[in-house]
């Protein structure tokens, strides 16, 4: 009996709480926004502490993004890439490079081209065109993205590739935990021979021959390979505000339904912290779906 007595003061407007649900008091309000922020550092520490079960990679297998990528493709009327576990490599070493060098862009502070990653894995281009993306939560939103941009739609779905390699690395970059998702595609040199100009979100480079170095290859510690993690962070918080939304929405129309039949006479709604607060959680989980490309 106590449990329920404790329920309905929570959810439903009677004496004990002022007839008002207790969980729209301000109160419940503040302890609300509290819980939110202590969840989210709670994670972010956890993430910190034990990658292999919490971390931002968990929801973005580089399967999914190659399908995705195929699919896109095939609904413009081009053919599939063929997965190669030579760019796959090549991506994964581009992605850990930007984590251990601290950057984001194609070309690292020294200079290094992204081609210099293919040929270190020995696969001799004719065609090579590199897209990059960080922080999405999962893979449909950074293909879409891709495909919101007309330099990343271009290589993503340009004839001229054949084959593809994906890598989804999670680490620190500059201080900020990040994903970033390596999407590599090629032509063998063999399969082509016309000179061409690959575009890579703005960067163009001409191809007039295919150097053939001696392959080097990185160890697997090199390669900061990724433990696939549990839980994502980004999706546990999305879920975690939805649920409080949906939650103070719902006894949001209990609480008014409950006082229109009981006619009972209110002062003050304190509507404008109700929707104060909706709007803080509204405003995380909107945040929580920005990614950025280039």
């Amino acid at each position: 009996m106590r449990i329920a007595h404790f329920i309905a003061h929570l959810f439903i407007p009677r004496e004990s709480n002022n007839q008002k649900a207790k969980l729209l008091h301000p109160s419940s309000l503040t302890l609300l926004t509290l819980f939110l922020i202590i969840f989210q550092a709670v994670l972010t520490f956890s993430g910190k502490v034990s990658p292999q079960v919490l971390g931002y990679a968990a929801n973005i297998p580089p399967s999914e993004v190659i399908r995705l990528t195929n699919e896109k493709r095939v609904m413009a009327g081009v053919a599939a890439l063929k997965e190669n576990a030579t760019l796959s490599q090549a991506a994964q070493a581009k992605g850990a490079d930007m984590l251990n060098k601290g950057y984001w862009a194609h070309v690292s502070p020294n200079g290094t081209q992204p081609w210099q990653f293919f040929t270190n894995f020995g696969y001799k281009y004719r065609y090579a065109g590199e897209n990059l993306a960080r922080d999405f939560s999962d893979p449909a939103s950074a293909v879409e993205a891709w495909m919101a941009s007309p330099s990343h739609k271009e290589n993503l779905l340009s004839s001229r590739y054949k084959e593809i390699g994906v890598a989804v690395v999670e680490g620190n970059l500059n201080g900020v935990d990040t994903t970033i998702i390596i999407q590599f595609f090629g032509t063998k040199y063999s399969e082509s021979n016309a000179v061409v100009t690959t575009p890579v979100s703005g960067l163009s480079k001409i191809v007039k021959s295919t150097p053939t170095p001696r392959p080097s290859y990185l160890t697997l510690g090199e390669l900061n390979v990724i433990k696939t993690p549990i839980v994502s962070p980004f999706s546990a918080t999305r879920y975690v505000s939805l649920a409080l939304i949906s939650l103070i929405l719902i006894v949001l129309a209990v609480d008014g339904a409950v006082i229109f039949l009981k006619k009972v006479p209110r002062i003050s709604g304190r509507t404008i912290a109700h929707l104060s607060f909706l709007g803080m959680i509204l405003a995380v989980v909107l945040i929580l779906k920005a990614g950025e490309i280039i």
